[in-house]
């Protein structure tokens, strides 16, 4: 326990030298829930073209006119599969139960699919909106021997969010929620690899360490104990992290950016900070499987996604960006409304190997076990 303490000491230390993280942008006027929430299933939109594009993807991403009107443009049905999360993918390509043709992963999700043989090079010919996509988020984890396997579809930003009714301290980095003064106000996701990477942040070690050897899994434990006797409540999706803050569970917690804003269009008393640590991002890959029946219609989707159908479809509704300089150029948004102005300021999370990713989880579910979580 001493040593605990002391870590404790050290954390808290850290987070009252930290200076004044970025303020909230300006806000858009219009938010959605999570997409977490909505029903899973099959959606098939009622097109009665010859052929089937088939994708597993989460079900807020897409609008059914959006959908109809490309099966109109190409003769075409479209068969979605909700999605749960990209670590449930990746495990349906590795049991082999998802023969879909159109598969979007998250950035961490893409590099072992690729080493597993899940997917196939992308002929970026076929889109030529690529070229405008956001250059920092065009990663060398998404490319093997000159080939692109991933295509960032969207992305989004987990800064913090705090209720002022109950949160009236300043807060300024992910090191406040190691703070005993908010002993049972602080909230988080209930991911394991999320947590860590937090930690590391706050303590200043390797943000993605690459291997199990590398990682002091009796410090990393912990640190996440001390975390979690602080925090007030654990979510899942997005409207668990909205209901905490809502229901006033937590006081302060990172949060995806969409729900901040979709609160504060609601005039609930929350505000936005990005932590002086970075502010975790997060981004979806358009990826095409390994022996897709309709490759060639798989990438006419992701060309019209940038072109046609993004902005109306994801952006505009749910204030999630399409990271295209082309769409934020053609609309007119300012990328600072989506905290695009400094991309400087993010933090990521890189792909890992299986047996870390395990390690993770394992540290994890036994921290909670110890503070009775």
């Amino acid at each position: 326990m001493q040593s605990r303490a002391t870590r404790r000491s050290f954390l808290t230390g850290a987070g009252a030298a930290a200076v004044a993280g970025l303020a909230g942008c300006s806000e858009l006027d219009s938010g959605s829930g999570s997409g977490s929430e909505r029903d899973g299933g099959v959606t098939d939109s009622g097109g009665s073209g010859s052929r089937t594009l088939t994708m597993i993807d989460w079900s807020y991403v897409y609008s059914n006119d959006v959908i109809a009107e490309f099966e109109e443009r190409h003769d075409c049905t479209v068969e979605r599969q909700a999605a749960q999360g990209s670590a449930e993918t990746l495990a349906q390509l590795r049991t082999g139960r998802a023969d879909y043709d159109l598969v979007p992963l998250g950035n961490y999700a893409v590099t072992p699919a690729i080493e597993e043989g899940y997917l196939q090079p992308l002929d970026l010919d076929q889109v030529p909106a690529y070229g405008a996509v956001f250059d920092f988020l065009k990663k060398d984890y998404f490319e093997r021997d000159g080939d692109v396997y991933g295509v960032p579809r969207s992305f989004g930003q987990t800064p913090l969010a705090i209720n002022t009714d109950l949160v009236s301290r300043e807060i300024t980095a992910l090191a406040d929620l190691w703070d005993p003064e908010l002993d049972g106000l602080a909230g988080g996701r209930d991911d394991a690899r999320l947590q860590a990477l937090y930690r590391n942040a706050v303590v200043g070690e390797e943000l993605n360490p690459t291997s199990v050897d590398d990682v002091d899994r009796g410090a990393l434990r912990s640190d996440l104990v001390d975390r979690l006797e602080l925090t007030g409540g654990l979510w899942n999706n997005g409207g668990e992290s909205e209901q905490l803050l809502r229901t006033k569970q937590v006081g302060v917690q990172p949060v995806w950016n969409y729900v901040i804003q979709a609160m504060q269009a609601e005039n609930v008393p929350i505000d936005r900070v990005f932590p002086e640590e970075g502010t975790k991002a997060w981004f979806i890959q358009f990826t095409v499987r390994e022996g897709a029946e309709h490759p060639d219609l798989a990438h006419t989707f992701i060309q019209e996604w940038f072109t046609e159908m993004g902005y109306e479809s994801l952006m505009a509704p749910s204030n999630i960006a399409i990271p295209s300089d082309r769409v934020f150029d053609e609309r007119n948004v300012d990328r600072s409304t989506f905290g695009l102005d400094d991309p400087e300021q993010f933090i990521y999370e890189d792909p890992k190997p299986r047996e870390l990713v395990e390690a993770y989880s394992r540290t994890w579910s036994e921290a909670k076990a110890e503070a009775n979580v």
